[in-house]
């Protein structure tokens, strides 16, 4: 694939969208870029490991949980924590 793209006055460049669905790249992805003489190749950059991460605005904990983990609880150990109780 080959397409044209333009660097604003500021320096930006906007990936065509074409681009970046081939490349798996969305909203806040992270990219590498490697100069090599006056070519430049672009990658996805792999994401952090971590068993957090954001949906819709939310904070979602993906990872694994302590066995007999009662997230109520701790949800009420937190509020009660946060009222100095």
């Amino acid at each position: 694939m080959k397409v044209m793209a333009t660097v604003d006055a500021v320096g930006r460049l906007v990936l065509p969208k074409s681009v970046r669905e081939a490349m798996g790249v969305f909203g806040r992805s992270r990219v590498i870029l490697e100069v090599f003489g006056g070519r430049t190749q672009i990658s996805v950059a792999e994401p952090p490991p971590s068993p957090s991460m954001r949906r819709g605005g939310r904070l979602v904990f993906s990872g694994s949980v302590p066995e007999g983990w009662d997230s109520g609880e701790a949800v009420s150990k937190m509020r009660r924590q946060r009222l100095g109780q």
